[in-house]
């Protein structure tokens, strides 16, 4: 595969940049500081661009079969970088394909995910949620072919490869216990060549503390 990739210099980002080439893929790392992925790579391409420009991801786009977002906002501040990034990105693989989109969010979002997530969706992580529930609205919305996997607390561990996945709601008895990037990363990997959850907000939960 071909596959653009939003928000490559952050945690899940590099994970996912890595294991794709693992696995063979052509990656284009669309980033705003280039400066920040360091030495090049076999099968990376670089294209400096801001996610938030329609206009910039359309020329970055032909010949690509893929998007995958791992955009994050810079802190717990408020920042609307993920509803920019979905609508400008929706709006660019309207015009010139591919057709499939998958987007990291956030578990807070889910219902089920307990107390302490709705405390954290209302006070420390609000502006997150807010964005993140914007973003996913504008996914939605869209005709393409989009999976959203949100992810709990994201850790720096080793992949494992041992997580679970449920269609619209964490899987239970988890909370919001942790999970790596590199995990989430495979998740994307499987998802990008199985197509299994297309349409889906997927909720993942690891199977141990990290």
């Amino acid at each position: 595969m071909r596959l653009l990739l939003l928000g490559a210099t952050g945690g899940t980002g590099l994970a996912l940049l890595e294991q794709a080439r693992g696995h063979g893929h052509q990656v284009t790392a669309f980033v705003r500081s280039p400066q920040k992925l360091g030495a090049s790579r076999d099968g990376v391409d670089v294209w400096p661009g801001d996610p938030r420009s329609a206009a910039e991801l359309r020329a970055a786009l032909p010949g690509h079969d893929a998007v995958v977002s791992t955009l994050g906002p810079p802190g717990p501040g408020r920042s609307t970088i993920l509803r920019e990034g979905a609508r400008s990105t929706v709006a660019a693989m309207q015009a010139v394909g591919p057709r499939r989109l998958l987007v990291v969010s956030a578990a807070v979002l889910f219902e089920n995910a307990g107390i302490l997530a709705t405390i954290l969706r209302r006070t420390l992580l609000r502006n997150l949620a807010e964005d993140a529930a914007e973003m996913e609205h504008i996914v939605v919305a869209s005709d393409l072919d989009w999976t959203i996997v949100r992810a709990p607390r994201l850790t720096n561990g080793p992949l494992t490869a041992s997580y679970r996945v449920e269609n619209g709601r964490l899987p239970a008895g988890r909370g919001l216990a942790s999970i790596s990037r590199a995990d989430v990363a495979h998740f994307l990997m499987g998802e990008l060549a199985r197509g299994a959850h297309a349409r889906e907000i997927v909720g993942m939960a690891g199977t141990r503390s990290r």
